[in-house]
């Protein structure tokens, strides 16, 4: 079985999909997969290891406003649709599955007029755009939340939950002994995961930046900058990153509290490990991720004047950690990759 898959410009509509073709490449040894990618898009410095066939082009942006960018992107857009034709002709999948990305619309557009299965994952609670434009030319959609159910007119949706490209088997095999002492951290002291995203966050790096000496001396801090937002400090209760990869499943296992955006592979990924979360989304579909999540008792949510008053007073409160802790892991079904794997292969 060929299998192609497409998402990029940022890592929220990729890992979810890794984890998914990390689960077909253990168990169905003799299927070929690809990916349709951004050109210069992050997520090809992190599937690069997947060991499958990359294919970047040039994504048009799908705005819902006026910019004089629109009518440039009308050409790339049409760019897109005869490349997309070209690789699917080359490529011969039985299947295109997208979780999203402007990257991918082309792409099922063109697989649908060559009559190939198209299947689409809805993340976020919110619909974006390309998802929306997908829907119509899907055959299958699966949905992360059951009140998605109704969004969508496709008589073939089905509620599976997120895949998390953390296994049970990863997670049930870490101890936390041993990455503390991998990392060089201290056993008598909690630990403070900071997350901006695949892209960093400069707002957040410099709230974490201007407390920092509060902060390193209520726990030892962990702080992901994005690439080249790095600002380096020597001190052993500081350790800092541009990007997170196969470290991500240790360094977030480690920790007593993670801080974050709201976008939905990594607060599925914080649901598989059952971390108390404190979340600071960005403006649109991260709000409403954030919102549902803070109204089921699952996340802090907090603004950027109250974040590091947040952690202190989460650093202190042992029995509201474990709250959040429980209500994160009980927010998705944990079988989402086997399920979405299921309706692939059907």
């Amino acid at each position: 079985m060929k299998l192609l898959f497409s998402g990029g410009g940022t890592l929220g509509p990729v890992t979810p999909l890794v984890s998914i073709i990390e689960k077909i490449q253990k168990n169905r040894v003799g299927d070929e997969i690809f990916w349709i990618s951004t050109v210069g898009g992050k997520e090809n410095i992190f599937l690069k290891d997947l060991g499958i066939k990359i294919y970047p082009i040039h994504a048009a942006k799908l705005r819902r406003y006026i910019s004089s960018e629109n009518f440039l992107d009308i050409f790339v857009f049409i760019k897109s649709l005869f490349v997309s034709f070209y690789l699917i002709k080359k490529i011969n999948p039985d299947i295109i599955i997208s979780a999203g990305g402007y990257v991918s619309v082309p792409l099922v557009i063109v697989g649908k007029l060559l009559k190939k299965k198209i299947h689409i994952h809805q993340q976020d609670i919110q619909i974006g755009l390309a998802n929306k434009i997908m829907s119509y030319f899907a055959d299958v959609i699966t949905v992360s939340f059951k009140e998605q159910l109704e969004n969508f007119k496709n008589k073939n949706i089905y509620f599976t939950g997120n895949p998390c490209r953390f296994t049970s088997e990863q997670i049930n095999s870490l101890k936390k002994e041993d990455i503390i002492k991998k990392y060089n951290l201290k056993e008598d002291k909690k630990i403070v995961l900071v997350l901006g995203g695949s892209s960093g966050a400069n707002s957040l790096n410099e709230v974490i930046y201007n407390s920092i000496n509060l902060l390193i001396s209520r726990c030892q801090l962990i702080h992901i900058t994005g690439f080249d937002k790095g600002n380096p400090m020597d001190n052993d209760d500081y350790l800092q990153m541009e990007f997170l990869k196969d470290e991500a499943i240790e360094l977030m296992f480690a920790s007593d509290i993670v801080v974050s955006r709201s976008g939905l592979a990594t607060l599925t990924e914080l649901s598989a490990l059952k971390k108390a979360t404190i979340t600071i989304p960005l403006s649109g579909h991260q709000e409403l991720n954030a919102k549902y999540f803070s109204e089921k008792n699952a996340v802090e949510l907090v603004s950027y004047d109250n974040l590091v008053e947040k952690v202190c007073m989460l650093l202190d409160d042992e029995k509201r950690r474990e709250l959040l802790s429980n209500n994160i892991y009980s927010i998705f079904p944990h079988n989402s990759t086997d399920k979405i794997i299921k309706y692939i292969i059907e």
